[in-house]
């Protein structure tokens, strides 16, 4: 997890009137780590990221049909056995 993303990630579990997005949060969180192609999560690369970037970023659905539906920016590593989490955003 990026410093970026740790720093989003504690914004939101830190502030009480977002317990719903909290929960929705650490639920995705956890399909994302057994399988970031969880048919949930709406996994699919962002397009023209790995132009732009020189890396594949991805992007998963934490909320869904939200207004400001938030949503979880990561990629791959060199490895591609971790995924690397870069940001916790609402929709973009």
């Amino acid at each position: 997890m990026t410093p970026e993303a740790k720093t989003q990630l504690q914004e939101i579990m830190n502030n009480n009137a977002k317990a719903g997005l909290q929960k929705q949060l650490k639920k995705c969180l956890g399909l994302l780590s057994a399988n970031p192609r969880h048919p949930g999560l709406n996994s699919h690369p962002l397009v023209g990221s790995e132009e732009s970037t020189g890396l594949k970023i991805w992007t998963s659905y934490v909320q869904n049909k939200t207004p400001s539906a938030h949503h979880i920016l990561w990629c791959y590593s060199k490895t591609k056995k971790e995924i690397i989490i870069l940001q916790i955003i609402p929709h973009y």
